[in-house]
């Protein structure tokens, strides 16, 4: 994979740069505030810690996910879950083949896609539009192509067939993929503060040391 989610320590100290609690928390009040459901902000915010420990540019893909319909067929998020949760059963994911059709930011697929490969034990593989992703159980993914495509594209997902201890597996790096820029950074914030309550008279005139503290 490529050096470039490394983090620039001289540039990284005038920038915003979150860390991967701090976009987990982000992640899950973003997804909320855009009137998504309580399960898809749990696992989204994982899913997007996931890409930011890869490396990988979870807040792009996440802001495009969430300016699509709720209920959009072409949702990676919802995708996801579905494919993690049904992976299991003769024919999920971890068995055969699927074939997802006109998925937006499919890059958003690989965290689950990454739960299936860790709870079957095998390399997981997933083609879209000239670009791939091997993911082999607990490790990085192994990337090519154009990966932070929009789409809709069709994506391909299935087992590599191959040994995980024979596949080459890729290294987190040393950094995660923590600067989310200010035009993505902006618009997730917007959505947050839509589960954000507001202060009131009764809450600010609580707030702060009431007496002494003395002993």
């Amino acid at each position: 994979m490529p050096d470039c989610h490394a983090r620039d320590h001289a540039d990284a100290e005038q920038d915003l740069y979150l860390s991967l609690s701090e976009i987990a928390a982000l992640s899950w009040r973003a997804i909320r505030g855009a009137g998504r459901t309580w399960g898809e902000a749990e696992d989204g915010a994982e899913a997007a810690k996931w890409l930011a420990r890869a490396g990988l540019d979870w807040a792009h893909a996440l802001t495009g996910i969430l300016s699509l319909p709720a209920a959009s067929a072409g949702c990676p998020l919802r995708a996801g879950m579905a494919l993690s949760d049904f992976a299991d059963l003769p024919n999920g994911a971890a068995q055969s083949a699927q074939l997802l059709s006109d998925i937006y930011h499919p890059l958003f697929l690989l965290p689950f896609t990454a739960q299936v490969a860790a709870r079957s034990r095998q390399v997981m593989q997933l083609d879209w539009n000239g670009a791939s992703a091997r993911l082999a159980p607990d490790a990085a993914p192994v990337l090519t192509g154009n990966i932070h495509a929009a789409g809709p594209l069709h994506v391909s997902i299935a087992p590599a067939f191959v040994s995980p201890t024979a596949s080459a597996s890729g290294a987190w790096p040393k950094y995660h993929f923590g600067a989310p820029g200010a035009g993505p950074y902006a618009r997730l914030t917007t959505l947050m503060l839509h589960v954000t309550v507001p202060s009131s008279a009764a809450s600010l005139a609580g707030a702060g040391a009431q007496g002494d503290d003395n002993d």
